[in-house]
C-alpha cells in the first residue's frame, strides 16, 4: 500500500482559467496503454543544466508544484527551468516551452516535502499545456481509479517516453484519516515531483505529489504485494 499524506492545498487560481481538462487524454474511454502527446497536459520536467531532475505538476498560470527533495541540493531559482509540454526526454517536442524559474517556495510545515516553483512568463495554454484542479477537502473515495505518471531513466524506449501507472484508492486501515491510499506502486527516481492525478466530477485534481523513497517497504501490503518502492504524497498550504 502507498501512502499519501495530504496537507491542505490553497490555491487561489485566475477565474479565468479552467482547469483539471486534457481533450486529448482517453484514458476514461478505454484508450491506448501509450502515452501520447496532450495526454497529461499538466505534467512539467523540471530541469538543470538541461537535464531532467524531477517531474512536477503545472497548479497555477504561473506556479508548479513538485518535491522539495527534488531542489533540496538547489533552491536557487535561476538553476532551474521548467519544460511543459514535453513527451519524450530524448527527441521531438514540437508543443514544448522552456520557462525560467523566479522563485521557489519550500514548505515551511514539519514533515511537508511540498516546493512551489514560480515560473517567469505563464505559458500559452493549449491542448498541450493545461493546469490541473487543485482542490483541498476534496475526498477521493476507495476504488477511484487514479494515475501517477513520469520520466523513467530506465523506461520509455531511447526517447524516453513519458510513462504512466494506473492505480486505485483503498482503505487506509491504521494511517491517519487525513491520508490517500492507493495499491502498492513501482516507480523510478525520476517520477519524484510528479503527480498522482484522479478524475472527479468531469475533471482531473491532483491527489498527491510523488516522491519516491531511497530504501524499500518490505513490510506485508496484503493482496498489494512486497518489495514495492515506497512512496510519500504530501501538499502544503500556498496561496498562488
Amino acid at each position: 500500500m502507498a501512502s499519501y499524506k495530504v496537507i491542505y492545498v490553497l490555491t487561489l487560481l485566475t477565474a479565468a482559467v479552467v482547469c483539471g481538462q486534457a481533450p486529448l487524454n482517453t484514458r476514461l474511454l478505454g484508450g491506448s496503454s501509450e502515452v501520447t502527446d496532450g495526454e497529461w497536459p499538466w505534467m512539467a520536467s523540471l530541469q538543470k543544466d538541461g537535464r531532467h531532475v524531477c517531474g512536477g505538476t503545472l497548479v497555477d498560470e504561473d506556479s508548479v508544484l513538485s518535491s522539495a527533495d527534488c531542489v533540496s541540493n538547489s533552491s536557487t531559482a535561476s538553476d532551474w527551468t521548467v519544460v511543459l509540454g514535453r513527451l519524450k526526454q530524448n527527441g521531438s517536442n514540437p508543443f514544448e516551452v522552456t520557462l525560467n524559474v523566479t522563485n521557489i517556495t519550500l514548505s515551511n510545515q514539519t514533515g511537508s516535502h511540498a516546493a512551489v516553483l514560480r515560473l517567469e512568463t505563464p505559458p500559452t495554454l493549449s491542448n498541450y499545456i493545461q493546469p490541473i484542479c487543485v482542490d483541498n477537502g476534496r475526498n477521493f473515495s476507495v476504488g477511484s481509479m487514479c494515475w501517477a505518471a513520469g520520466w523513467s531513466f530506465g523506461a520509455g524506449g531511447e526517447e524516453q517516453v513519458l510513462q504512466e501507472i494506473q492505480t486505485s484508492v483503498v482503505d487506509c486501515e491504521d494511517t491517519r484519516s487525513d491520508s490517500v491510499c492507493t495499491e502498492a506502486l513501482t516507480l523510478e527516481q525520476g517520477f519524484s515531483g510528479g503527480p498522482l492525478m484522479c478524475h472527479q466530477d468531469g475533471s482531473w485534481f491532483l491527489a498527491g505529489v510523488l516522491t519516491a523513497e531511497n530504501e524499500v517497504n518490505n513490510g506485508p501490503q496484503g493482496a498489494q504485494g512486497k518489495n514495492q518502492r515506497d512512496l510519500e504524497c504530501w501538499f502544503q498550504v500556498f496561496v498562488f
